[in-house]
């Protein structure tokens, strides 16, 4: 009997899983997928580190990978300083996984979520129209 209703609670949460999602797609609410290739770069980051580079791709465009959110905005947000916000941003750099770029002199800085995946990487230059 136990196992029976075991059963059903994995029928039943798979089923939640899955109105979620779909439901999640037709309003639009916006994702940022994380691929399985993250998992390598896991063990070489920080806690914080890993929550902020959730947090910039879930604030980012989805087709430049681009976000403005400057680091007071992020720091407010996580509710830590400035300086512990710069630290898990040089963390990420330093793994590849963002580059961040001042556009414009006395500009906010623009941070660009970049491939992760070696196979991805090579092909990139050649389908991006910009």
């Amino acid at each position: 009997m136990q196992e029976i209703n075991e059963m059903k609670k994995v029928s039943k949460l798979k089923r939640d899983h899955l109105e979620w999602r779909e439901l999640n797609f037709k309003q639009k609410s916006g994702f940022f997928p994380v691929f399985k290739e993250f998992k390598s770069h896991m063990g070489n980051l920080s806690p914080g580190a890993i929550s902020l580079f959730l947090y910039l791709g879930l604030h980012s465009n989805n087709l430049t990978g681009e976000s403005s959110h400057g680091i007071e905005r992020m720091a407010k947000f996580f509710n830590k300083s400035t300086r512990t916000i710069s630290s898990w941003l040089k963390e990420l750099e330093k793994e590849g996984l963002i580059e961040r770029i001042q556009i414009k002199f006395n500009g906010p800085s623009h941070t660009f979520i970049k491939p992760y995946s070696d196979s991805i990487k090579k092909d990139i230059d050649d389908e991006l129209p910009f």
